[in-house]
């Protein structure tokens, strides 16, 4: 009789093993094919933050372009070095929200000054040299003239190769810095006789003698000077102000 008891228990134990495993495979084979049933949408659930001058469609087709493959289908490393190639985008992030959302974080580079050539040369704040996009109306950006026109020197993608080019950005990005108002109302830069600088203003247009040194103390001369003829003048009102001169600022009216 106890025989048949360890037997009838022995069968109890198997038909529970047999039922959980069954019950487990099926669950896990449930998982797999809703996975799958999903695999198809994931690519209308890629959100794209940051994307300002160039389209969400076009920076994910240019991933697409760059690996051979579907956004989804890469991993976060391979997605953020395929897009850090792009000449407009500056750094990335990619993260998950599950179940099915795939964000990508973008910050651009943004057109900070033109190169006056033949076709024009956009450069950022880190003298990266950005293609056209034929969005240029969008920026009130000021304009490098009588720099080395050199295409060589303006690889899409890269930073310049011209040393004036690269000196001139980092003393403008200063600036911009220091004085933004200031840098929205310029509408050129020159160098003249190799290395002076000359700003010529948006508004009449004034220009503005800065020679090529203490150049930043000069522009704090300068907001100084219309700082005392606020209530009479505007700097604008003159042909050109020369800062070329230590402890002197000549002006010359129109």
């Amino acid at each position: 009789m106890p025989k048949k008891n360890t037997n009838k228990n022995y069968f109890i134990i198997l038909s529970k093993f047999i039922i959980i495993s069954s019950l487990m495979a099926f669950i896990i084979w449930m998982s797999i094919s809703w996975g799958n049933s999903k695999k198809p949408f994931y690519e209308s659930s890629v959100i794209v933050n940051g994307a300002s001058a160039i389209n969400d469609t076009t920076y994910l087709s240019y991933i697409n372009q760059m690996t051979g493959q579907k956004v989804n289908d890469l991993s976060k490393k391979r997605l953020i070095n395929a897009l850090v190639t792009h000449p407009f985008v500056h750094v990335a992030r990619v993260s998950n929200r599950y179940p099915s959302k795939l964000i990508i974080d973008i910050k651009e580079r943004k057109p900070f000054a033109l190169l006056n050539k033949d076709p024009m040369v956009i450069l950022d704040q880190n003298c990266y040299v950005l293609p056209d996009i034929n969005n240029l109306e969008k920026y009130d950006i000021p304009v490098l003239s009588k720099f080395n026109k050199d295409n060589k020197l303006y690889p899409h993608g890269e930073k310049s190769l011209s040393i004036k080019v690269q000196n001139t950005i980092s003393w403008l990005s200063s600036l911009h810095d220091k004085y933004p108002n200031f840098y929205y109302d310029i509408s050129e830069i020159l160098l003249e006789n190799g290395d002076e600088i000359v700003i010529i203003l948006n508004e009449n247009p004034t220009k503005i003698f800065l020679g090529n040194s203490n150049t930043l103390k000069k522009i704090a001369i300068l907001k100084k000077f219309e700082e005392t003829i606020l209530n009479t003048k505007k700097i604008t009102d003159y042909a050109y102000l020369d800062i070329r001169y230590n402890n002197q600022l000549i002006a010359k009216e129109f």
